[in-house]
């Protein structure tokens, strides 16, 4: 997550565990280009008009918050970087391609960045929401996150047949379900529905291995992060 989305951490920085202080990005973990930069700057000396209209100028301004140390864990990364950094891979230029076939790579990247950074907002402080963050980058194999992101990307389905009074029965059995159904109310038979299909389709795209993987990370996470993690496969943000 942090490695394509987010400016990350250094990606050799061991994992995070309770107690352990976690530094900002130094120069030698800069995940930006330099070279990007010198670009930026030369295009608002040179064409201020073209610098604003291709907001160049939010770009710059988040590559100058790195180098102060003033980066948030979730703010995103820039696309151009975040573009290049997925080509040194197969699977990082599929997806690539794959979201300019699906309304263009900006686009999709800024959307996915936006609804994920907001879901990882709401775990908790900047030390919680990297350590999510982290944990998420160590369960995943990279061709598996790629794939995925091209889920999220897709977003919730747009008719789905609710489940039975059953099956909503068994949801709630046991925390986070039982208060997600408290919450949703009349909705939940619909919503639990579209979360287990947006599952089925994950698993469709993942195989049986990739699932077992995603079942372990999502059961390694406390209840609170269940229960956000579960709302935002309901709703997609």
């Amino acid at each position: 997550m942090s490695n394509e989305l987010v400016r990350s951490e250094s990606s050799s920085m061991p994992a995070a565990d309770t107690g352990v202080s976690m530094s900002v990005a130094s120069d030698d973990s800069r995940t930006y280009s330099p070279a990007r930069k010198a670009e930026i700057e030369k295009i608002r000396a040179t064409d201020i008009d073209r610098y604003f209209a291709e907001g160049l100028d939010r770009e710059l301004l988040a590559m100058m918050r790195e180098d102060t140390g003033e980066a948030g864990p979730t703010d995103p990364m820039a696309v151009e970087v975040s573009r290049t950094e997925m080509m040194d891979t197969p699977e990082g230029a599929r997806f690539v391609m794959d979201m300019e076939r699906m309304g263009g790579f900006r686009t999709q990247l800024q959307r996915l960045q936006g609804n994920v950074g907001g879901m990882v907002r709401d775990l908790g402080d900047a030390r919680d929401q990297r350590v999510f963050m982290e944990r998420f980058d160590r369960a995943f194999p990279e061709p598996l996150r790629y794939q995925i992101y091209s889920q999220l990307v897709m977003g919730p389905p747009s008719f789905v047949v609710p489940v039975t009074a059953d099956k909503v029965k068994e949801f709630a059995a046991a925390s986070p379900g039982r208060e997600l159904v408290r919450e949703w109310g009349s909705d939940a038979p619909e919503t639990i529905a579209t979360i287990w299909k947006r599952v089925d389709n994950l698993k469709a795209a993942i195989g049986a291995d990739g699932m077992e993987i995603f079942k372990d990370w999502f059961n390694s996470l406390e209840i609170p992060h269940m229960k956000r993690v579960l709302q935002f496969i309901a709703r997609g943000i």
